[in-house]
């Protein structure tokens, strides 16, 4: 397939590298545009395109930009997106990042606000794994604790091509239903970023309570800025040190009482 990237930051960079290397036609985009990417393509195995011209003659788009960037986006990208091309969407609301989007914070699932904004169907996927761990845990397919990847989205069609790209990237693939119900995989609940294999997946889904998502939150981004600058950058560097992965896991997987990561 032909797929474009938008985002060159660590979950979109990390996402063109492995859609090339399954075999697929790969060019990746970012607002830094051609030369400011360069680099960072040349690495993926990808070829940089300028923003404007990421979605010609693609069968895919991945949207992997900051949530609050997204209706510039979609102004930019007005007219341009073909009526069969697949959008995924890989974003987390972070108000600490983003500020305040009213229409979330009164209750909006977040990958419903992308769609709308859009205007046309979306997937959200890849939006419930670290960088770290999309990096590094990806494994054939039948593997044994194979981690597992939601996808969920209103039109099934869309969803089965994504289902697929997400075993290409080397993860299984869960099919989590519509958009409305993808609160279950947002940032900080259960299933978010704690690696878990697709029964268990299936289980953390369940087990999610909306109520919490803030709160959990809240306690996150109060540990790792306890943590230091030094994290974070180490997530943003893509480059990370033995035993970096399973204990950024095990911070997510405690704040949800969920048992550290057995290696």
């Amino acid at each position: 397939m032909k797929i474009g990237v938008i985002g060159a930051g660590v979950i979109g960079k990390t996402l063109a590298r492995k859609f090339s290397e399954a075999g697929h036609n790969v060019t990746l985009a970012d607002a830094r545009g051609v030369a400011g990417i360069q680099a960072i393509a040349n690495a993926a195995g990808v070829r940089a395109v300028e923003v404007d011209d990421v979605a010609e003659d693609v069968d895919v788009l991945v949207v992997s930009i900051p949530f609050i960037n997204i209706p510039d986006l979609v102004k930019t990208l007005q007219g341009k997106i073909g009526d069969r091309v697949v959008i995924v969407e890989t974003t987390n609301y972070w108000p600490h990042r983003d500020g305040k989007v009213e229409a979330v914070e009164n209750g909006m699932v977040n990958s419903v606000w992308v769609q709308e904004q859009f205007g046309r169907p979306v997937v959200k996927a890849f939006s419930n794994i670290g960088a770290y761990s999309l990096a590094t845990e990806g494994r054939p397919k039948g593997s044994k604790d194979r981690v597992a990847v939601a996808v969920s989205g209103d039109e099934q069609k869309s969803k089965e091509v994504v289902l697929g790209l997400v075993d290409d990237a080397g993860f299984d693939a869960l099919d989590a239903g519509l958009l409305e119900d993808s609160w279950r995989q947002q940032a900080c609940s259960p299933a978010y970023c704690t690696d878990l294999t697709l029964p268990e997946l299936v289980q953390a889904r369940a087990s999610a309570n909306r109520e919490t998502l803030r709160e959990n939150q809240e306690l996150l981004f109060g540990k790792m800025q306890d943590i230091g600058d030094e994290y974070f950058k180490i997530i943003l560097s893509g480059d990370y040190p033995e035993g970096f992965v399973d204990h950024a896991v095990d911070i997510v997987r405690a704040i949800n009482n969920l048992p550290p990561r057995k290696h």
